[in-house]
């Protein structure tokens, strides 16, 4: 019975479909089909029912007669998946010409000096006769795996995307024209915290407010508080290159169209104001007896400290005025000190 069924099942399969097997295969390699040769199979199927006319379906379709024979051949030789795309490499590479005493001595300049680029290379080639351009240098480094990939990309990004930095003689003539914001990380026996400082340069009122992380979240909320705060409106802010104020403290600031600076790399001296500030916060406060592990307990007290600074603390810079009594002269009568600020770095 079992025999029976089995050749009977087979004789069924092998006499009624002819060529089953060719037909599963060849549904089975057209699966494989990109989107592109699914539309080169339906072009070749119209030709098929309309009797093969070759130039008839060129111009139906506008193609070349020469591509839709090529795509024949290839269904002939391959099936289905002989219409898929293939390598348009050329068989015949092209081959570096630089000569090899040069290949060898951008080499050598390159573990010499490992940290200079291909700008530098190049630079110091020329100097000494060799006729290479900066990008064969570059493509040299690269073949011989001498390219720092990550710093490449970094720097490539920079390059793709630069950062806004005040212009150079940016007059400061109005509070809010430039808020500096920095961190602060003070560091007890216990836990990490992140004091978050933003200062108006021209009447030097500050926001203080204290973070247990300096994610860019926390920067955004820190944003937000000073926006709130500050008794002026917000016209640009400063900060430098951290992650806190990349991200979220970004994204904020486009929606606010605030102009957001960054200063260069390695340079705090560009984010003088609020430097010196927390210069001022370590001997005045800090080193007072102030830091304790605690956020909420420390963020009273950097409150009380903030209160102290903007309406108590005589400030040099101020000809001995408070912030706060700074700003409103400011606002009804002539500055006891000059009421611009330019800078310069």
């Amino acid at each position: 019975m079992k025999g029976r069924y089995a050749f009977g099942r087979m004789t069924t399969y092998g006499y009624i479909l002819p060529g089953a097997a060719l037909v599963a295969r060849s549904a089975l390699k057209a699966g494989n089909l990109t989107k592109r040769a699914k539309v080169k199979l339906r072009i070749l199927d119209w030709h098929q029912r309309r009797g093969k006319n070759i130039s008839l379906t060129a111009r139906r379709f506008g193609i070349q007669r020469l591509t839709l024979r090529s795509w024949i051949r290839r269904m002939k030789q391959a099936g289905p998946v002989g219409l898929n795309d293939q390598s348009h490499r050329p068989r015949r590479l092209r081959q570096p010409s630089t000569p090899w005493d040069t290949v060898m001595k951008v080499v050598e300049l390159r573990k010499q000096y490992p940290a200079w680029s291909k700008h530098k290379i190049g630079a110091l080639l020329q100097t000494e006769g060799a006729k290479v351009s900066v990008s064969t240098v570059g493509r040299i480094l690269k073949r011989r795996g001498l390219i720092h990939h990550r710093a490449s990309a970094r720097r490539r990004k920079a390059a793709l995307h630069p950062r806004a930095r005040f212009p150079r003689g940016l007059r400061i003539s109005r509070p809010g024209d430039f808020i500096q914001i920095d961190i602060k990380y003070l560091v007890s026996s216990e836990k990490k915290l992140f004091q978050f400082t933003a200062i108006d340069v021209l009447t030097k009122l500050r926001v203080l407010r204290i973070f247990s992380s300096q994610s860019s979240r926390n920067g955004a909320l820190f944003l937000n508080t000073c926006l709130k705060e500050f008794v002026f409106p917000v016209r640009a802010v400063q900060t430098d290159n951290g992650a806190p104020f990349l991200k979220d403290f970004e994204r904020l600031c486009r929606e606010k169209q605030l102009p957001h600076y960054f200063i260069y790399p390695r340079t705090p001296k560009q984010n003088t104001y609020v430097e010196n500030s927390h210069g001022s916060d370590e001997r005045e406060f800090y080193q007072q007896g102030n830091l304790c592990a605690e956020r909420l307990l420390m963020q009273k007290r950097i409150l009380a400290w903030q209160r102290v600074w903007n309406e108590i603390r005589p400030h040099e810079a101020l000809n001995y005025l408070t912030p706060m009594a700074y700003y409103k002269k400011w606002q009804t009568s002539r500055l006891p000190t000059r009421d611009t600020i330019t800078l310069q770095t």
